[in-house]
């Protein structure tokens, strides 16, 4: 006789799902930031060729006009400062994607970082508050029911472990 194994990995569905969610919504954020990202580098007027920044000390250029002055047309140059490109700081569209794509991955993993210790704070405070409890009525000292805070997880498993206190307490 052969014994088949059954492998369920959704044991708490709503727990597990809602977990998964959670990511989910994590993840397709990063995929949207960084999808839009390319997209308005795609549709920005890069060309191809060089990308600049501008240079921070202006060049004087003078722009011919004309005045009147008793009645006569006389040539008139006005002054102008303009910011010429400086080529040393060129960039191709791979390289721009890259930064970005890079950046937006170490924002990620901040993100992922900042999520994590949310969430599992809702879960590790509950685990320590019901260890402590459980070593409470193992060394025999007085204890309250376990009580945990609202968003917590695992009000279920602290309200069963209250209920078997209570009855066994009663017997």
């Amino acid at each position: 006789m052969g014994y088949k194994k059954r492998f369920n990995y959704l044991i708490d569905r709503d727990f597990q799902l809602k977990f998964l969610f959670h990511f989910s919504i994590l993840l397709l954020l990063g995929v949207v930031m960084t999808v839009s990202f390319l997209y308005w580098i795609n549709i920005s007027k890069f060309d191809g060729g060089a990308v600049f920044r501008l240079r921070q000390d202006p060049i004087q250029v003078y722009h011919k006009g004309f005045e009147i002055v008793d009645g006569q047309e006389v040539d008139k140059y006005i002054a102008k400062d303009i910011y010429l490109p400086d080529y040393d700081h060129q960039l191709n569209l791979f390289s721009i994607q890259l930064n970005g794509i890079i950046t937006f991955s170490i924002l990620y993993l901040v993100l992922i970082a900042v999520f994590s210790i949310l969430k599992s704070h809702k879960m590790a405070g509950p685990v320590y508050n019901i260890k402590r409890s459980l070593r409470a009525i193992i060394d025999g000292e007085k204890h309250d029911p376990i009580r945990l805070r609202k968003g917590d997880e695992f009000h279920e498993l602290a309200n069963l472990i209250n209920e078997l206190v209570k009855k066994k307490i009663k017997n």
